[in-house]
């Protein structure tokens, strides 16, 4: 009995240096708080969760544990991984999406200027139809207008209405620097021209 008792201890000691040298942090069913502990510091020691322990200890403030206090810990190890692991498989899905859409675009610049529309021009307040029928728009502060046009100051060129990375062509006052991004009334735009006209609060967009 004494010698299957000391077995027992022996293999134990084996297994938890085992796990200490490998970096991995044995579960224990109880935690003796110590001086500058932590429910946080705590959760991770033992790979467990804060809410995990607050609630199987229930402690009314995680924010407040006793020195020599013994907290119950170690029991939502694996729920933890679980979440971990969906967290990260979602966000990995929604990175994957993104850099494929960039490839994409650098890959057919006719597809990226259709895509790019569809997403500027899901911003719109109104149509282009309407648009034209009213011939003014005001947004933002802004008093909108619209033409046509194929050659602009900066030197861009007309894609049916949008520049070469599927954005709405812009006329601003001359004070708004080429290249900066404005809300339309027909969605996303980018400033590539200019108007004696287009002064102040007047904006003038290509019609697409």
């Amino acid at each position: 009995m004494v010698i299957i008792i000391k077995t027992s201890l022996l293999t134990l000691s084996v297994i938890t240096g085992f796990l200490g040298l490998s970096g991995v942090v044995a579960s224990a069913d109880t935690y003796t708080v110590k001086s500058g502990d932590t429910v946080a510091n705590i959760a991770d020691k033992f790979n467990d969760t804060v809410s995990g322990i607050t609630k199987r200890n229930n402690l009314s403030n995680a924010d407040l544990i006793m020195v020599g206090q013994k907290l119950s810990v170690g029991k939502d190890t694996k729920a933890s991984k679980t979440n971990m692991k969906t967290s990260t498989a979602i966000h990995n899905e929604h990175k994957d999406t993104v850099i494929a859409d960039t490839a994409s675009s650098s890959d057919n610049d006719s597809d990226n200027n259709s895509n790019s529309a569809n997403d500027v021009t899901s911003s719109a307040i109104i149509s282009p139809a309407d648009f034209q029928s009213q011939g003014v728009v005001y947004q933002n502060g802004k008093k909108w207008t619209y033409y046509t046009g194929a050659a602009f100051a900066d030197g861009t060129t007309n894609h049916g209405g949008y520049d070469a990375d599927g954005y709405l062509i812009v006329a601003a006052p001359a004070e708004v620097p080429f290249g900066t991004h404005v809300q339309t009334p027909l969605g996303e735009g980018v400033v590539h021209d200019r108007g004696t006209a287009i002064v102040g609060n007047h904006y003038d967009l290509v019609m697409p």
